[in-house]
Order: structure tokens, then C-alpha cells, then sequence
């Protein structure tokens, strides 16, 4: 009998994030779940630390270990194409579930057929003693530009978040909010709706090999009709290795997927319902390009790569 949700975790010399993450699956109750670990050529131990230890938290765990580094989306294509759980959580290695989170976010996309996805509350620091803590991602959200950011990152709790472009009408029934999308780091799909939107390229596009493709994900699942939602009673720690701010010290290489990536997800997904974006998005590529050719000559490549990736 398959279990309720398949979690899925891709790792790539992640070790250092094992413990807390496999802390964090063990305070899950309430949901009949599986793991899957599809591991990227990790060279740091990861294979040998699971190994030791997948006995212990008391739940299946199963490991595709991949010879070489596939990359975040055909990696979790890999789990997807072995789920036979109604739903699947995908999960970074650097992010800790807190008690009832994962019971909180499938009782959420339980309660109405046309939810998709669910994002936990995701915070950089948790709140304590009263304290508000720091969010690092109430779900995605897409500026009038084009760019996709993550609804309230850095900020605190309380803050007052600014609306978001909610794609559909319908309310939702336990007071969940929507969202336009949700970040990849820890999202909950409902399995039928991913395989609907499948493309040619996969439920998440291979051609993005890491960056956006959570982000191209939640538009096609927005065109296709379907919601995603923030369950705000779900809790998550992200220790990210990378925080927003960091351009400056981010290696040229992650720069240049991010760009080509970005660039890819407008040209596959815009279409004439989208007119009122395209003066903003046209003037925003334009500066962004200026930029680069300014100040960050060496990531023009991302441009070459993405004409190259066209033709």
C-alpha cells in the first residue's frame, strides 16, 4: 500500500544539513509518508551518513543515487516518475519541518480539488520568547516586470505585506491564502495536477537545470486553471547557503543559470494574455542587460547561452 505523501529530497554534497533535516521528518505525525533521496554525485559522505542512519527515523527511506550531477529539476523528475502517493513533497536538504507541518499542508490541499500547492510558512529565523521571527518565504509572487521574488523574504512576521496578484477568484476553505506560487525549497503538490501540466521538458523543465523552475512550474499550473496556497499554520526553518543580498560574492556560474533561466521562462510562458506586462518587462530586460554589460561583463555569456539554447 503506497503511503499518502512521497517526500522527495535531491542532495548534492548536502551533509552538513542531514541531521537537522532528518530531525525535522521525524516530528512529522499524522500523515502516512515515504522518503525518496535522489542523490546528485554527492562526494562529501551523504550516501554513507543516510546509509547509517535511515533506519532510525522510522519511516521508508529509498535512495537513487545518480553518478553524476543532474541537477535539481531532472533529479526530482526522477522522484516524480516513481511516486505512487497522491502527494509529493519536495524538499531542500537545508530546510527543518517544525511539529504539524506537514499534516498542516495536507490538510490544506485536501480541502479544495483545484489547490495544486502548498507552501509552509518558511522562515530564515524562527520566532522565540515572544520575539517576531524572520520570513523567508510565504510563496512566490511575479512583479509587474517579470521578476519572480519570494512573498516577504527577510522581513518579520508582523510586517504588512504588500497584496498579492491572486490568479483566480475562488476562495479558499479553511482560510488559507493564495498564492501565485510557491518556492521549491518546500512545496507540496497534489500529484495529478503536476502530471497535467507535464511539458515535453518534464514536470519541472530540465533545460533549467537549477533556478526558476519552480518559478515556470506555478505559471503553468496558474494557466492551466489550478490554485496554490500559503498554510500558515505550517512551519519551516531554511537555512539557506545563499541569501539575497549576496550578488556579490554568488559564484559567476549560478549568475548565468539564474539569467538564462529567467529568460527562458518568459519566452515559454508569455502570451498575449499577459500584454499588460510586456511594456514593464521589455524596459526591465533592457536595464538588467545594461547592467550586465557594465558591470558584470563575464555574465554575458548567460545571454549567448540562452541564443545559443534558442536556435
Amino acid at each position: 500500500m503506497s503511503s499518502k505523501v512521497q517526500i522527495q529530497i535531491v542532495t548534492h554534497n548536502s551533509k552538513q544539513h542531514l541531521e537537522s533535516l532528518l530531525r525535522g521528518l521525524a516530528k512529522q505525525q499524522g500523515v502516512d509518508c515515504s522518503v525518496l533521496v535522489i542523490d546528485n554525485a554527492s562526494t562529501d559522505g551523504t550516501l554513507e551518513w543516510l546509509a547509517d542512519r535511515k533506519g532510525s527515523l522510522g519511516m521508508t527511506i529509498k535512495i537513487i543515487a545518480n553518478q553524476d550531477n543532474k541537477g535539481f529539476a531532472k533529479a526530482h523528475n526522477q522522484g516524480f516518475a516513481q511516486c505512487h502517493a497522491p502527494y509529493v513533497l519536495v524538499l531542500n536538504p537545508d530546510v527543518e519541518l517544525q511539529e504539524g507541518c506537514l499534516l498542516e499542508m495536507t490538510q490544506a490541499v485536501e480541502s479544495f480539488g483545484r489547490i495544486a500547492a502548498v507552501a509552509p510558512k518558511l522562515y530564515k529565523i524562527l520566532p522565540f520568547n515572544g520575539k517576531s521571527g524572520i520570513i523567508d518565504s510565504l510563496g512566490i509572487k511575479m512583479l509587474a516586470w517579470g521578476q519572480v521574488v519570494n512573498i516577504g523574504e527577510n522581513k518579520p512576521e508582523n510586517a504588512k505585506f504588500e497584496p498579492t496578484e491572486a490568479p483566480h477568484s475562488t476562495p479558499l476553505p479553511r482560510g488559507e491564502r493564495e498564492v501565485w506560487g510557491i518556492s521549491g525549497a518546500c512545496a507540496l503538490y497534489r500529484l495529478s495536477s503536476l502530471q497535467s501540466v507535464k511539458d515535453e521538458h518534464g514536470i519541472y523543465d530540465e533545460r533549467f537545470w537549477m533556478y526558476k523552475e519552480d518559478a515556470d512550474l506555478a505559471w503553468r499550473l496558474n494557466r492551466a486553471g489550478f490554485q496554490s496556497a500559503l498554510a500558515p499554520g505550517a512551519i519551516a526553518l531554511h537555512r539557506r547557503s545563499v541569501q539575497k543580498g549576496d550578488r556579490a560574492t554568488r559564484q559567476d556560474r549560478f549568475k548565468q543559470e539564474s539569467i538564462k533561466n529567467h529568460l527562458l521562462m518568459l519566452k515559454k510562458n508569455l502570451s498575449l494574455r499577459d500584454w499588460r506586462r510586456l511594456p514593464f518587462i521589455l524596459v526591465y530586460e533592457c536595464l538588467k542587460f545594461v547592467y550586465t554589460a557594465i558591470f558584470e561583463t563575464r555574465n554575458l555569456n548567460a545571454y549567448y547561452g540562452f541564443i545559443r539554447r534558442r536556435s
